[in-house]
């Protein structure tokens, strides 16, 4: 009885129910990107992407509705020959491919938690080795940029600029042509691989220059950023 009033065996149970909140707390929390604001009710949804691929084929379990933004039932996604993505019934997400049925016409990108999908959008595409997604709003610390979407992804350390007209580095390319740009994401390497300008011919903006350049790309590392020269021997 001594013992269990005792302050010693008191404090050992505080100092163990300290610890546990702190697991709880590690645990549970996740952390964007360094500039990245969490998701709010007050403001745009950033997402975090994971992973983006194309679907060779996409199986709806029976009775496969999207309703109010979430599937009624289980969503197979064939990536591959040996990968299979289960959207589980309840899984919030996007929709906007013509035809989920037919075969290779779609692209799925998706926020994971190990395998499970936490959201989802399943847009148009190909087949083929990259897919085309909106420009590049903002870069941000470590490897990852954010789109005109809204989606966080990563970015190669060497992002080619697709340009007749020259811009001294990434953030230039962006200051320049904004959300009128495009850019390209390369499903092997799961990371952003080129950024294209508008085609004036088409409606989209351009500088005065008439002089056409060589393509640049540009080096992002920690602190700076470095152009070079792709055409350079």
């Amino acid at each position: 009885m001594r013992q269990f009033l005792s302050l010693r065996f008191w404090l050992s149970l505080a100092a163990l129910a300290g610890l546990f909140l702190v697991l709880i707390l590690v645990f549970n929390r996740t952390t964007p990107p360094t500039g990245v604001q969490a998701s709010s009710d007050d403001g745009p949804v950033t997402r975090e992407i994971d992973l983006i691929s194309w679907a060779f084929g996409i199986t709806p379990e029976t009775g496969f509705a999207f309703d109010e933004g979430r599937t009624t039932a289980d969503l197979a996604l064939q990536l591959d020959g040996t990968r299979t993505m289960v959207i589980e019934a309840g899984t919030p997400g996007e929709i906007d491919c013509p035809d989920l049925t037919a075969v290779a016409t779609c692209t799925v990108a998706a926020d994971l938690l190990g395998d499970a999908v936490l959201w989802f959008s399943i847009i148009e595409g190909p087949p083929g080795q990259t897919v085309e997604l909106p420009a590049v709003r903002e870069m941000l610390d470590g490897p990852f940029v954010l789109l005109e979407n809204d989606w966080v992804v990563r970015r190669a350390g060497k992002v080619d600029r697709s340009c007749p007209e020259d811009t001294s580095s990434l953030t230039d390319f962006i200051n320049t042509y904004g959300a009128a740009a495009t850019s390209t994401f390369n499903f092997e390497t799961q990371m952003i691989t080129k950024v294209t300008c508008p085609d004036p011919e088409a409606g989209g903006t351009s500088t005065t220059s008439t002089s056409v350049l060589p393509a640049t790309s540009v080096i992002v590392g920690t602190e700076t950023e470095d152009v070079v020269d792709t055409t350079s021997p």
